[in-house]
């Protein structure tokens, strides 16, 4: 009986003397991550776009060329309209970070004209997009401004305000 015990009591002091020290150590753990600074990350601000200035003298027949150009794409109340001239494409959507490149969300129709058209609901912001007509992807060739993907191309920008 004196032998069972003294195996029990062994076995229990044998259990706490290996258990104890993993305790402290878990609740050192514990207290270094509550006690580290916790560091937060700012989300850079996107810069302001650079408004250029038109010249002061433009010539009357040019002067509705440079309107056209800086007014496009169009914004109405239902939202931005792009217009993509593709007369034989059979698929085209248009796709940037305002739908996070994805097609299934600027799907474009063609009109009585024949000139594919979506019209999408965009917040105020600076945002990047290329058209995909049959599989391949191209620039608004109606909107002047463009930047470098980071890819070796280009890609068009769109500001929102």
């Amino acid at each position: 009986m004196t032998k069972k015990i003294l195996l029990w009591v062994g076995f229990i002091l044998g259990i706490a003397i290996v258990a104890f020290p993993s305790l402290m150590l878990v609740e050192r753990v514990r207290e270094m991550r509550e006690s580290k600074p916790k560091i937060v990350k700012e989300t850079p601000s996107l810069p302001e776009p650079v408004k250029k200035e038109r010249p002061t003298e433009i010539p009357v027949e040019q002067k509705a060329v440079v309107e056209e150009k800086t007014a496009y794409p169009m914004l109405t109340e239902s939202g931005v309209v792009f217009q993509y001239k593709a007369h034989a494409a059979q698929k085209v959507f248009v796709a940037g970070t305002f739908n996070n490149w994805d097609g299934r969300k600027g799907v474009m129709a063609k009109n009585a004209e024949g000139v594919w058209e979506a019209t999408l609901k965009i917040k105020p912001g600076r945002y990047t997009y290329k058209f995909k007509a049959d599989g391949v992807w191209s620039l608004d060739s109606q909107n002047p401004v463009s930047a470098d993907d980071g890819k070796g191309g280009r890609v068009s920008v769109l500001i929102v305000e």
